[in-house]
């Protein structure tokens, strides 16, 4: 199987590197082709708990994103894993649509973005793609070529109801199972889950609770509960986002607030991606985040204050011109 892995961040170079290393052959999709001749000059190492994989420089398959259509065309792959951020989606649609039209209608893409709004963009500019949800609680750090995984966890794919409708006749889910057999065999806990919406939502009330509080205090994960005004604020953000979602019928399983806690507890050391990309100057996720949590909102005529505060005040702290 050719599985092309688009984006080589943390997430992106993990499973990338493990798919490859179970015997996949694996390209990697870089925005810059100072990235891409990075990655084949230093190679890929992995370190997990009980083992260390080495992708040596030769071995790689590395492209800026802009070769997408002079190698897709000659040599189409099996399955896109789209580890880009929100961000950075609109550059891949970009050079998705210069592929060949026989080739753009078996492309099928497993979507791992935070936030809302990215499949249905997807959707419009590649009306014939399969699109594949996959939500991960895998934790992964990167320096250069290093990636140290930092926290096992599961990885479930599923496809978007809202989706499905206008797929019809063209999806096949047993590609899907067969995808998410060759993550297991590659060392992944990974399943197919037909209630994938409601882990999309469930993974949007978390970031959207934890990731604008980490950024603008410059905390880790596991400091926001360190004081009682922090996890007022959090709570404030919690009760209207569950206000948004209870007016939506959006029914989610278990006790949420006590999920939210627990993601902090066990990711306490992490780095939200929020706060990287305030911490290097870069446009952040927070309107495909809690923007999602205003818009869905506004729909239903509600009012979410503190979301609406803390999205104004990340935008603010992006630098103009900043990428």
């Amino acid at each position: 199987m050719i599985i092309d892995v688009v984006g080589a961040g943390s997430l992106g170079l993990l499973f990338g590197g493990k798919l490859q290393a179970s015997g996949e052959r694996v390209r990697f999709w870089t925005r810059t082709s100072v990235q891409a001749d990075q990655l084949k000059r230093d190679g890929i190492r992995i370190t997990e708990k009980d083992a260390e994989i080495h992708i040596r420089p030769y071995e790689i398959q590395a492209y800026p994103i802009s070769q997408l259509a002079n190698h897709w065309n000659k040599t189409p792959g099996d399955w896109m894993l789209l580890t880009v951020k929100q961000t950075h989606i609109n550059d891949f649609i970009e050079q998705a649509a210069t592929l060949t039209l026989e080739i753009r209608q078996p492309f099928k893409i497993a979507c791992s973005q935070n936030g809302l709004g990215h499949l249905e963009k997807l959707q419009a500019a590649l009306p014939n793609a399969l699109l594949c949800s996959a939500i991960t609680t895998e934790g992964a750090k990167r320096t250069k070529g290093e990636v140290d995984r930092a926290g096992y966890g599961k990885t479930l794919l599923g496809l978007s109801k809202s989706l499905a409708k206008m797929n019809v006749g063209i999806i096949d889910e047993q590609q899907i199972f067969t995808l998410a057999r060759v993550v297991q065999q590659a060392g992944f806990d990974c399943t197919v889950s037909n209630e994938i919406d409601k882990l999309i939502y469930r993974k949007l009330l978390i970031n959207a609770v934890i990731n604008p509080l980490t950024a603008i205090w410059r905390i880790p994960n596991g400091e926001l509960l360190h004081m009682k005004e922090r996890v007022s604020i959090m709570h404030q953000l919690y009760d209207e986002a569950m206000t948004v979602y209870g007016a939506m019928n959006v029914q989610l399983e278990g006790d949420l607030w006590d999920q939210i806690q627990g993601v902090c507890r066990d990711t306490a050391s992490n780095t939200s991606s929020m706060l990287a990309d305030v911490l290097h100057k870069r446009i952040t996720e927070v309107e495909s985040i809690n923007g999602s949590i205003i818009k869905m909102a506004k729909e239903f005529n509600l009012k979410v204050p503190t979301h609406e505060m803390l999205f104004h005040l990340i935008q603010g702290m992006q630098s103009e011109g900043v990428s």
